[in-house]
């Protein structure tokens, strides 16, 4: 219970430095709670590899929101979206195995939650920082809505697959 606390505690408070602190502060912050994570709250090294993937995904998606219109974001973009948000992916991803595991047994709560929370996230970021929702603003969330409520239960099943493996091999301890 301690790990998961730390865990989501870890993601909110990056999601706040990310999104008001800019580049140079999610990028130090990102750096400080990856540490954490994994001295504090990885169970096994493979997670690295969701991590990554999730990050690799979760870019695209935003890439290709940027590229199509969706949203659009000022100052210091990569491929279209700025390096705070690569950071922000970062440390999402992190809960995939921890704090936000347990929805990975209701993969259709999993997708409402992340039909209705990611477009809500993206629209209170996009109040904070300097990103803004294209109209029609309810067309742009709906777009965010379906791809949120595909990609996010694929990341918990991923996740789910990481957990059965590493377990079956016995090459790590079982979380707990």
């Amino acid at each position: 219970m301690v790990k998961t606390l730390i865990n989501l505690g870890l993601f909110q408070l990056g999601w706040l430095v990310c999104v008001l602190g800019g580049n140079l502060y999610a990028a130090a912050y990102t750096l400080l709670a990856l540490v954490l994570h994994h001295w504090l709250v990885l169970d096994n090294r493979r997670e690295w590899l969701l991590i990554a993937a999730a990050v690799v995904v979760g870019c695209l998606w935003d890439i290709a929101m940027a590229q199509s219109g969706v949203i659009r974001y000022d100052g210091g973009i990569l491929a279209g979206i700025p390096p705070w948000l690569v950071c922000l992916w970062l440390l999402f991803a992190t809960t995939f195995s921890h704090s936000l595991f347990w929805l990975r047994a209701f993969p259709w709560l999993a997708a409402l939650m992340a039909a209705v929370f990611g477009p809500a996230s993206y629209w209170f970021g996009s109040q904070l920082a300097d990103a803004e929702l294209r109209e029609p603003l309810l067309g742009s969330l709906a777009v965010m809505a379906v791809g949120w409520g595909l990609l996010f239960p694929l990341a918990l099943q991923l996740a789910a697959n990481l957990k059965s493996t590493v377990r079956s091999s016995n090459e790590y301890p079982a979380q707990s």
